[in-house]
């Protein structure tokens, strides 16, 4: 005998269920957006909603620790476990900003304003 499994789903774009919409196992579904969020027990009382498949659940399930992400316009921003903020344009590496302050550049620099 099969059983068809229901999960809670929402279509409005940019929705994201809250810790007490959604129960420990079970699985939320934006079908606008195309997500897929679980709530995570954070081993101290506390819960979480997590985007499964993003940067962060995937630098997390890796061991990378904190993975953040960002887009603006053909501009994406990601910054890795190890410190260095990286900057790519339409896909390719433009810049990165190491965790000592030095800015590493792929092209040329043009400067504008007083010194």
């Amino acid at each position: 005998m099969t059983s068809k499994v229901l999960n809670k789903r929402s279509a409005v774009p940019g929705k994201v269920p809250t810790t007490i919409q959604i129960d420990l196992g079970e699985l939320a579904i934006n079908t606008r957006d195309g997500k897929l969020f679980l709530k995570r027990d954070n081993g101290n009382g506390t819960f979480t909603i997590v985007e499964i498949g993003s940067p962060q659940s995937v630098a997390s399930s890796l061991g990378l620790g904190a993975l953040a992400y960002g887009q603006v316009g053909d501009w994406t921003i990601t910054a890795d476990a190890s410190g260095n903020l990286r900057f790519y344009h339409d896909g390719a590496a433009r810049m990165r900003l190491d965790p000592d302050g030095n800015l590493i550049v792929s092209g040329d620099i043009t400067a504008f304003g007083a010194p």
